[in-house]
């Protein structure tokens, strides 16, 4: 396997940033399915965000005798999964050469997921990420696809899959970390795995969605969004439009994509940018005929299209 600087390697080596808040009856199972990762030599770099259940305890102990285990000191800034994951990305030591993966505190990484993805990268992409497998305490369990064809500036209003699933080369995780630096609007953003995936598009960098689902993705009532799947997500999602949080997330997504983009793709986005802050009928009309270039899912498309139409999106 090649890395991402042209020298010749055989085992990738990658550091895994995990974000925890209250998660200490799942870190176990977690940390141990990416510590026994094949193929790669991973470490992890943790930063907790004011548990209040025994999580930090947990993360000290097991740092104390796992030399791959790196544990950041949490400074009161966090509060939220996103401003957790943007304090790893600007704090975190990542050393030369090193790819970058994210890591929820409560799921299960399958044994070949950074092997797979270090080798999908290797052929000149600066992302991946795949689909993944719900599962519920009760055995249930449900694929979340995540690789329908990419769209021109899909981007803009969907993520690539959970940011679970991500590996990145590193030049596209210190874009990340210039650009939250630099721009406001980033910091903003609610949503790592979208923001991400923003930068990484509007720079034209490639990125794979790698259709097998490297994750076991637990859901539960503490689950920030979960796998969006069923009645309770899409009337979340409803409450989320109505209320024009999902516009004004990607009218942020926008304004950083124009930050980053080179100067050839930024007036399309200026453009997309003027009719998101715009209002009006013949608004609602230009915006709804792009649905087709910014979702990869035919059928969400349709429903996204005919939300902008009638005004509720």
């Amino acid at each position: 396997m090649r890395d991402t600087g042209g020298n010749a390697s055989t085992t990738p080596t990658i550091v895994v940033l995990l974000a925890t808040h209250n998660g200490v009856r799942w870190l176990d199972e977690q940390v141990d399915s990416i510590l026994s990762q094949e193929g790669v030599d991973v470490r992890i770099v943790a930063l907790d965000d004011g548990s209040s259940d025994g999580t930090q305890r947990w993360l000290a102990d097991r740092a104390a005798t796992e030399p791959r285990l790196t544990v950041l000191a949490d400074d009161g800034t966090g509060g939220s999964s996103a401003r957790n994951f943007y304090r790893l990305i600007d704090q975190a030591e990542i050393r030369d050469g090193e790819l970058v993966a994210f890591s929820d505190q409560d799921d299960r990484w399958r044994p070949d997921k950074l092997a797979r993805h270090a080798g999908i990268l290797a052929n000149g992409l600066d992302g991946v990420s795949s689909s993944v497998l719900s599962f519920w305490s009760d055995g249930k369990t449900q694929l979340v696809r995540k690789d329908y064809p990419q769209r021109e500036f899909d981007y803009l209003l969907e993520s690539p899959g959970p940011g679970c699933s991500f590996l990145l080369t590193p030049r596209l995780i210190n874009l990340v970390r210039e650009t939250l630096r630099s721009n406001q609007d980033a910091r903003e953003v609610e949503y790592h795995d979208s923001l991400i995936y923003a930068i990484a598009r509007a720079k034209g960098w490639l990125w794979h969605i790698d259709g097998y689902p490297s994750v076991d993705y637990r859901q539960h009532d503490s689950n920030v969004l979960g796998s969006n799947q069923g009645v309770g997500a899409a009337m979340e999602r409803l409450r989320l439009i109505r209320e024009h949080w999902l516009r004004h997330h990607a009218t942020l997504l926008t304004r950083v994509a124009a930050h980053v983009a080179p100067e050839s793709g930024r007036p399309q986005l200026l453009h997309i940018l003027s009719l998101l802050e715009g209002s009006g009928w013949r608004n609602r009309r230009a915006l709804a005929r792009l649905t087709p270039r910014l979702r990869r899912r035919p059928r969400d498309q349709r429903i996204i299209g005919l939300l902008i139409t009638i005004g509720i999106w």
